[in-house]
């Protein structure tokens, strides 16, 4: 059982979702579970392997489900069978590590800006999904997610979401309009789109008229990235990343040398 629970987690974090491995530390009087038992929990609910079933483990499933949302990367529990309803009497203990990755960035194209930007991204400890409506890209990202999808299908195949983060960089305006539309549907923690000025104008005015909201087009970062970087894309992909950065740690715009 324990190989075939390390098998379903490697799996679950090999495409960058979050899971909860919870182990059974004690147990007291009569129990439906044994020290060293384990139940791996995804946050829709799945699970492999067992605590003993009933309404105990239940809870465990609906406390680990609780702890991947709040991000926390450790919890314990006290549970006694009795208050679940559980007739064993008895109590177990149980600890819980949440394991995978939290930073999942999902860049929309396949260019030389998203290569640079999938290599940069992915050595800063983000899972990396690159979503292309071109075949023929695969062998410019071997180490990160690769996935083939019409822009027409976004909604149906929803390929960013094991992301909190999302990059708009695609061949095109109608591309870049279908993904923007995609990702507004979303909690990202920062959107991005690339393009100049005129044609993020161009873009917000007509959505505005089609009944999106100032607030929800305020979300994108748009024109994308710092101004520090010249026309070369990987010094793009680094103004990029660099703002990212400055979202997800909570940071500020001043050189360490005056802090």
């Amino acid at each position: 059982m324990i190989n075939e629970i390390l098998t379903f987690l490697s799996k679950q974090i090999s495409e960058g979702k979050p899971a909860a491995l919870v182990t059974v530390t004690g147990t007291t009087g009569s129990s439906p579970a044994t020290p060293g038992q384990m139940i791996a929990v995804l946050p829709d609910g799945s699970a492999c392997g067992t605590i003993g079933g009933g309404a105990s483990e239940a809870y465990v499933i609906e406390k680990s489900i609780e702890a991947i949302k709040n991000s926390e990367k450790v919890f314990s529990l006290s549970i006694d069978h009795a208050e679940k309803g559980m007739v064993c009497g008895g109590s177990m203990e149980v600890f819980g590590n949440i394991l995978g990755n939290f930073t999942g960035l999902c860049i929309f194209g396949g260019g030389h800006i998203a290569q640079s930007l999938a290599l940069l991204a992915e050595k800063t400890g983000f899972f990396v999904t690159v979503v292309e409506d071109r075949p023929g890209f695969e062998c410019e990202f071997n180490s990160v997610k690769y996935i083939v999808c019409n822009p027409d299908d976004y909604e149906k195949s929803d390929p960013a979401i094991n992301s909190g983060f999302a990059v708009i960089c695609t061949r095109g305006h109608s591309t870049d309009d279908k993904a923007l539309r995609y990702c507004l549907t979303k909690k990202f923690r920062y959107i991005g789109m690339i393009g100049s000025k005129s044609k993020v104008a161009e873009l917000f005015a007509k959505l505005k008229d089609e009944g999106i909201s100032q607030e929800a087009l305020d979300r994108v970062y748009a024109p994308i990235g710092l101004d520090i970087a010249n026309s070369v894309p990987a010094e793009i992909a680094a103004a990029i990343l660099a703002e990212i950065l400055l979202v997800k740690n909570n940071g500020t715009l001043k050189h360490k040398k005056n802090t």
